[in-house]
């Protein structure tokens, strides 16, 4: 097959390392692991070590002898992802400047891949059967209604059962870009901050990382197509009407409690581009774009969901 000729186009390939879609955080969330196996197991620690024991020994009596390191394991197998397009002469004659046919592609190619693994982080980290720890906001409840909804108080609930979860504070929260913009203006998020009138334009995405009691709040803007393919075009967000706190370290080190990780294969670059040569039609190039990655939660208690938080 005309297919397996393929080889990897560096300078396509380069082009999608450096494309970066707007307001995706995928690649924010989880610190990267890299193995050598496409399957295999991270090591993880029991809680052991947190026990409150008995360490009086008085005389003669020997030490207590205990168990104090328990130690657990997460499997993870990294999928491979990709996708195809072709550029036909015709592409390349009628495509002028700026524009160009085969980096276009691969640009678009990459786009997919990138919504791709998005949403499946974003399904995931907004579906309560995952994170169990979790409420659903409906009604007067809802941030929307600035005079009866109590976000702060929810904020203190979130960061009080991550902290009970798995023993650190989150660290972090995400939510789409229409959720952040809303609580910017929320009347008691301003007053917990000191602004007793107003906030003219609002907070800033740090401040309102302060109102969460976090270090930082990752914006999501993505959007994608809801549409079935014929029917009008209907724009969604990928990360709904939710807020996601967590506890994720920014480097994946040893003997650290994170939501999870990002495990990708050491000798694999992320979202390689390929061209091959297609005989129909005649002098068309195939353009492939592939990633290799598991999304691996394996500490869902280091998070909180408050679903729909505004209407």
């Amino acid at each position: 097959m005309a297919q397996t000729k393929a080889i990897v186009d560096k300078l396509l390939t380069q082009a999608s390392n450096i494309y970066m879609p707007v307001g995706f955080v995928c690649e924010q969330i989880l610190p990267v692991v890299t193995v050598k196996e496409k399957s295999g197991k991270l090591a993880g620690y029991g809680t052991a070590h947190l026990r409150i024991e008995n360490t009086i020994t008085g005389g003669r009596g020997q030490y207590r002898r205990v168990e104090s390191v328990v130690r657990s394991q997460s499997t993870y197998y990294v999928d491979s992802h990709g996708l195809e397009d072709i550029v036909t002469p015709d592409d390349y004659d009628n495509v002028q400047e700026p524009y160009d046919a085969e980096e276009d592609c691969a640009l678009a190619l990459a786009n997919l891949l990138y919504l791709g693994k998005e949403k499946s982080l974003a399904d995931a980290l907004t579906s309560t059967s995952i994170i169990t720890q979790n409420t659903t906001l409906s009604g007067t409840d809802q941030y929307s209604d600035f005079l009866n909804s109590d976000p702060v108080e929810d904020f203190a609930t979130a960061r009080a059962a991550v902290k009970d979860g798995c023993g650190m504070a989150p660290n972090k929260a995400v939510m789409d870009w229409k959720v952040a913009n809303k609580l910017r203006y929320h009347p008691q998020i301003l007053d917990s901050l000191g602004f007793k009138d107003s906030r003219p334009g609002g907070l800033t995405f740090e401040e309102l990382a302060q109102a969460l009691g976090v270090q930082k709040v990752l914006i999501a803007e993505a959007m994608y197509e809801s549409a079935k393919e014929g029917q009008t075009s209907s724009l969604a967000s990928v990360w709904g009407k939710h807020i996601v706190f967590f506890h994720a370290p920014d480097i994946a080190m040893k003997r650290q409690v994170s939501l999870g990780y990002r495990v990708q294969l050491s000798r694999s670059a992320p979202r390689r581009v390929f061209k091959y040569d297609i005989p129909n039609p005649p002098g068309s190039k195939g353009i492939i774009c592939d990633d290799h990655y598991d999304q691996l939660l394996s500490k869902a208690t280091a998070a909180y969901l408050i679903k729909d938080a505004i209407a």
